[in-house]
């Protein structure tokens, strides 16, 4: 799953918007985790889920700061992730 991670991480140097927070970065990361997650463990496991989305954020940790932050995003962008589904309509309608 952390490898399926880094494509957003990359996509979302691309396109007009602001510069990425550490933020705005560990939100795309958790939100696609979560969705990634409920997929494969289903929505009633929230601990594991939670603990699952941590240790990702932590092994991202140095990719986020250089692949993510500071890169230009919009906020149409954050506002898709945020209201995806799947993690796969994330990656396939959120950054383009």
């Amino acid at each position: 799953m952390r490898r399926r991670l880094l494509p957003f991480l990359a996509c979302v140097a691309s396109g007009c918007g602001h510069p990425a927070t550490v933020e705005e970065c560990e939100e795309i990361i958790e939100q696609v985790a979560r969705l990634e997650l409920r997929a494969t463990l289903g929505s009633s496991n929230e601990k594991a889920i939670l603990a699952e989305i941590d240790a990702t954020k932590r092994e991202l940790k140095d990719s986020t700061m250089k692949d993510c932050v500071g890169k230009r995003i919009t906020n149409k962008a954050l506002e898709c992730v945020r209201n995806a589904a799947t993690a796969d309509e994330a990656a396939e309608d959120c950054f383009d």
